[in-house]
């Protein structure tokens, strides 16, 4: 069927009378197939086209956006949307896009910034752990939190933290360090101790904080400004922990012996690479990579921020490792938040995030789609869920399991019956001994699954913004295939038709007119006479050439020269009219008097097809291109909502 372009409202030319009136972004502006398409996709899609440079007006880009919409009329008509490639093609882009509005962005925003600030503070931290595994019975749970308890009242009535960690902390180290967990900042503890860290006043010391490794017991003794990075260079000798007295003496001498030499002038890096123990970075004159706070021990960190400027260097000093010499080469002070945002965001635990993004999401989910527990139902479940159902050896009998539903939100319920059938194949997965704590746990997974995957639904409806991406994505795969395979690949593929093309075409590529003449030149300005006269009374005999040339050039001189060209028609304009005077004419050339004699005029002829093969290949595809067009106007409907399209334009010209 033809095209039409029908007004649904009034003409045109009637519309400069009315008033203008708001258009909304869900308002049919056209159809096409029967398909519709909403005022504020071709508005978005508008804007998106113009560019800094020019403004396209709507008129003409409703032109090219019609054209779009047939192509797509026609991909759906052909069954190019319902291929196993395209629908996995499209839901790949949807579930990518989807993730973007599943979440909290504020939480995430938030979470960021709460790293920035805490990335500008250095705490010195203390800790004691009362080791715990993951899914210890409640008993001994409640064993370990008393001792973690204990423990806190010991420090909190005088004992010394250094002194109670060593006796009592399940973490090794503690007997070296006592439990200084030295200077650290963001992103060096596991998120519930760092939140921990972060939470408490200088001097406080926290209750039992859990974590997958135990109990932990923290205190904090300082908070100071973040300094930084820093990038230093060192000469190190070994001396670990055990060491001998001997080998202790001959460490320390060693070191003492290249600090004189350091004073005495000799190049800090020459020593390293010649005398430091530690070869990873001795053979870069000892350059470390770059750190800040916690991320070296304690009492080597301090000593190389104490460096006041880039090229100082310290006194030999000792650690648990051995003797160190340490070089300032570099300092870098807190970034902006601007500057950082994206090295945090890297360095954020995902898992951490993600839990708590999605946590604040459902809980918004929740309120919105009023989500409600039926307290009776999950009463019945923690009554009649026992280690047998849990462990995966019993299932529940069905016929006591009472009707209704667990819970509701929106138009949505989780039936008993579809519930239990949760818990019966979720028990034996979770390592929850617990039978209560395991039904909460399935029902509040169950409840953020359902919700979010409700909300997933909804996108399109309340969303404009996803519905146009969508319908941007679903547009553009079936444009690209069909445009592959009604021109692209066919210009590829048909080369009859390229050659069809090319012969019906081929007298739009043609070479240039081309001459060849034979060109006399007198070096002497103004004797244009004498060149032309010598020409008429030579031209007749055999040895024209030979006589012209004794005629003007006397005692071996060269006044006159004579040769052959050739040329393409445009490239020596003042040769080009020389076929008047029975192919003779007397011009100018440089200045100099030049009888042109035209002996050959080649017409333009066809390009062979090899030497104009891209500019063909292009013609066929706008060949095809076009054809195409002009055959799905005929085939398929367009219908335009005229009022429509002029609020459209009027919002465009005021925004």
């Amino acid at each position: 069927m033809k095209i039409r372009l029908i007004s649904l409202i009034m003409l045109s030319a009637m519309l400069p009378c009315l008033c203008p009136a708001q258009v909304n972004n869900a308002d049919i502006l056209m159809t096409v197939d029967g398909r519709p398409t909403e005022a504020g996709e071709f508005v978005r899609m508008y804007k998106k086209s113009l560019d800094t440079i020019s403004i396209m007006p709507v008129d003409d880009y409703l032109d090219s956006f019609v054209i779009f919409k047939l192509k797509v009329a026609d991909a759906m008509h052909r069954g190019y949307d319902t291929t196993a490639s395209f629908r996995k093609e499209l839901n790949g882009y949807r579930n990518q896009l989807a993730q973007n509005y599943l979440t909290d962005k504020g939480k995430k925003e938030q979470l960021i910034r709460q790293a920035y600030q805490r990335s500008l503070k250095e705490i010195n931290a203390w800790h004691i752990l009362v080791a715990l595994l993951p899914n210890t019975p409640p008993k001994d749970t409640l064993y370990a939190w008393k001792k973690a308890m204990e423990v806190r009242r010991r420090i909190l009535n005088g004992e010394p933290f250094e002194q109670v960690a060593r006796s009592t902390s399940d973490d090794k180290s503690a007997r070296l360090n006592g439990g200084n967990l030295g200077y650290v900042t963001v992103f060096q503890l596991i998120m519930p101790l760092e939140d921990a860290v972060y939470s408490l006043r200088k001097g406080a010391v926290s209750g039992p904080v859990r974590t997958p490794y135990g109990y932990h017991i923290i205190r904090v003794t300082d908070i100071r400004p973040s300094r930084g990075r820093i990038k230093v260079a060192h000469i190190m000798k070994n001396a670990a922990p055990g060491t001998d007295e001997k080998n202790e003496e001959e460490a320390e001498a060693e070191i003492n012996d290249i600090y004189l030499k350091l004073k005495q002038g000799l190049p800090f890096g020459e020593l390293a690479k010649e005398y430091s123990d530690h070869r990873e970075s001795a053979s870069k004159g000892g350059e470390l990579n770059w750190f800040g706070a916690g991320e070296m021990i304690p009492e080597f960190s301090e000593k190389a921020f104490a460096i006041a400027d880039t090229g100082e260097y310290t006194e030999p000093f000792r650690t648990l490792y051995g003797w160190h010499i340490v070089k300032l080469l570099q300092r870098k002070p807190p970034g902006t938040f601007e500057e950082t945002r994206s090295f945090i965001e890297s360095r954020i635990n995902q898992s951490y995030l993600n839990m708590k993004s999605k946590n604040a999401f459902v809980a918004k989910l929740k309120s919105e789609y009023g989500f409600k527990i039926n307290k009776a139902s999950l009463d019945w479940f923690i009554r009649n869920t026992d280690s047998l159902i849990t462990g995966g050896l019993r299932k529940y009998d069905r016929s006591s399991v009472p009707e209704g539903a667990i819970f509701i939100f929106a138009d949505q319920a989780e039936g008993n019956n579809e519930f239990a059938d949760r818990v019966e194949n979720k028990g034996p997965l979770m390592v929850i001994k617990d039978s209560s704590e395991l039904i909460r746990s399935v029902l509040e997974g169950t409840a953020a699954e359902r919700l979010i995957s409700y909300e997933n639904s909804m996108l399109e409806k309340k969303y404009p913004e996803f519905r146009y991406l969508m319908t941007e994505f679903h547009d553009g795969i079936l444009l690209f295939d069909i445009s592959n395979d009604k021109v692209w690949n066919r210009v590829s593929s048909d080369s009859a038709g390229l050659h069809e093309f090319y012969e019906a075409n081929k007298y739009n590529y043609l070479t240039r007119k081309e001459f060849e003449a034979k060109i006399y030149t007198l070096k002497k300005p103004g004797e244009e006479k004498a060149l032309a006269a010598a020409y008429r009374k030579y031209s007749c005999k055999e040895d024209c050439d030979n006589r012209l040339l004794t005629r003007f050039n006397k005692k071996e001189d060269t006044l006159l020269t004579i040769r052959n060209e050739s040329w393409e028609a445009g490239s020596m304009p003042e040769l080009e009219n020389s076929g008047t005077n029975n192919g003779v004419q007397m011009v100018t050339i440089g200045g100099l008097p030049s009888l042109i004699v035209l002996n050959k005029t080649t017409e333009p002829l066809p390009l062979p097809f090899e030497m104009v093969q891209e500019e063909m290949i292009s013609g066929y595809q706008e060949y095809l291109e076009k054809e195409w067009t002009g055959q799905l106007k005929e085939d398929y409907s367009v219908t335009i909502d005229s009022l429509i399209l002029h609020e459209i334009k009027e919002k465009l010209i005021h925004e």
